[in-house]
């Protein structure tokens, strides 16, 4: 696969967004994360179900920070296989959404910080990976 020009980042091609329930008494808290991949393209599944170690770390990740520790459960949406020559492994395209159980610290409200990092592709072309960065106030 080769890389497109100009170095372009994979996230260039995804339009995404968040929202999140209030924090619970005891911290936790659901996020949805809807992405909407550029049409033509794909992004690499969480997990990936590759036959293959070529593409290891490329799947789509998504972290959650704040100023406090977090620990998150995060629920990926299934991918479609793909079959790429010899290759087969799971993509996105089009729509997703991807849902997370966030534990914060008792008490924490402050802004959550999210980061997905995404490596984005079509027909042997892959852009540089990127990061999706959203805040849910």
């Amino acid at each position: 696969m080769t890389h497109a020009s100009a170095g372009e980042k994979s996230d260039s091609k995804i339009k995404a967004s968040a929202s999140a329930s209030k924090p619970g008494a005891d911290g936790k808290q659901t996020v949805t994360i809807p992405l909407e991949i550029e049409q033509g393209w794909y992004i690499y599944a969480n997990p990936m179900n590759a036959n293959t170690d070529v593409l290891e770390g490329n799947e789509t990740v998504a972290t959650f920070k704040t100023k406090d520790k977090v620990k998150a459960s995060v629920k990926y949406p299934a991918g479609n296989q793909k079959k790429d020559g010899k290759y087969a492994y799971d993509i996105y395209e089009g729509k997703i959404v991807i849902q997370a159980e966030v534990q914060r610290a008792v008490g924490d409200a402050g802004p959550l910080h999210v980061s997905i990092a995404v490596n984005t592709c079509r027909k042997g072309e892959c852009l540089l990976p990127g990061t999706v960065m959203l805040t849910v106030p």
